[in-house]
């Protein structure tokens, strides 16, 4: 071999080389994924960290290809078949997430999710967990938990949720917590979202919340909310978003109360005691984009305040006794994207006539 040809063969496989180094071999989601449809989300590598099996059946084979996603960080089976046995198949991954809402998961179940020391988010919302269950988690550092409708957990489980230094969200509604439990949450300093709707929380309850001043979302639809609690709510300093919508305790008066919330964004009224005199209240919540006021006592009179919201971007009046005069010039709150006008007077010919002129408004005229 001449110099020439050593100096060729180097020049070859140095190129050889530098193009292995810059190569990126993506591998390809095994085919047993990829048959169930479902949504995934990939690395800048494509190695899988993020899938949706939500609504598909679970084999053995698919279950055991899962466990050789070595990135996947993010787990959703939502109503699926996944049994307590086969969740211990996946203690050896890196979860953050995982999502089994309206599965048949157990206390035998929270046995293996109690091992992931890794989570950060729970989802068992309908699942068969209690009380039980919820303590052998006590040893994970949790930002968020739902079990909404796991109707055995009690304040037991609060406790354990609360005693989480990290947890931002909890979710409980229709569970047995109560007044006394939401003593538990003081220590919760990081909390920024609860909901607990349908649950017996009166104002002595919500006292208790008041020194949790990150929290900016509260849902406390059908629940016991009083005047007092509503008190409590409106002096909270980062309250952003509210639904006290079916809670009929409060009284017109203690809804007035919420003129003091001016950093709401986000109003659920439904089926409250609402009426002309509470919102007449309300001129400084100029920051809201979100109104329900569905089968409240609001009328006409009502609209001169309705027009101080210029941020207003979905307005329900659904049910209400609007008319037509109120919704022509509702319609012309330049930031209004979508009114609800379903089960009222306002007469079709009018809804019309504002449609043709606000092709950018949605309204929506009948309701199942």
């Amino acid at each position: 071999m001449t110099m020439m040809d050593h100096v060729l063969r180097f020049r070859f496989l140095l190129t050889i080389s530098v193009a292995c180094s810059y190569s990126v071999i993506v591998a390809a989601p095994p085919e047993i994924i990829v048959q169930t449809d479902c949504v995934i989300k990939e690395n800048d590598s494509g190695e899988i960290v993020d899938i949706d099996l939500s609504d598909r059946t679970l084999s053995e084979s698919l279950i055991t290809a899962l466990t050789k996603l070595p990135k996947l960080s993010v787990l959703r089976l939502r109503r699926t078949s996944i049994s307590d046995e086969q969740l211990g198949r996946f203690i050896t991954l890196k979860l953050r997430m995982i999502d089994l809402r309206n599965t048949n998961i157990t206390d035998d179940g929270l046995v293996h999710l109690a091992k992931m020391k890794s989570l950060v988010d729970i989802q068992l919302e309908k699942s068969k967990v209690t009380d039980i269950g919820i303590q052998r988690l006590s040893g994970l550092n949790l930002k968020s938990f739902n079990a909404n409708y796991c109707t055995s957990i009690s304040n037991r489980s609060l406790a354990v949720l609360a005693a989480m230094p990290s947890m931002e969200q909890i979710q409980l509604d229709y569970t047995k917590i109560n007044d006394a439990g939401m003593a538990l949450l003081t220590t919760a300093s990081r909390l920024t979202r609860l909901r607990i709707r349908g649950v017996d929380i009166t104002g002595a309850g919500l006292a208790h919340i008041a020194q949790l001043k990150n929290l900016s979302r509260l849902n406390l639809r059908d629940t016991s909310l009083d005047d007092a609690g509503l008190a409590v709510i409106a002096a909270l300093p980062a309250i952003d978003w509210l639904d006290i919508s079916e809670c009929r305790l409060a009284t017109p008066d203690g809804l007035g109360q919420l003129k003091k919330a001016s950093t709401l964004t986000y109003l659920d009224l439904w089926e409250t005691k609402t009426n002309d005199d509470v919102l007449a209240t309300f001129g400084g919540l100029t920051k809201l984009k979100f109104l329900n006021l569905k089968a409240t006592y609001v009328t006409d009179n009502s609209l001169p305040v309705l027009l101080k919201l210029k941020q207003l971007a979905e307005l329900n009046v659904a049910g209400t006794q609007l008319t037509d005069t109120s919704f022509l010039a509702l319609g012309k709150i330049p930031s209004l994207k979508k009114l609800n006008v379903a089960n009222t007077d306002i007469g079709f010919d009018t809804i019309d006539s504002l449609i043709e002129s606000r092709g950018d408004l949605e309204v929506i005229e009948f309701e199942n």
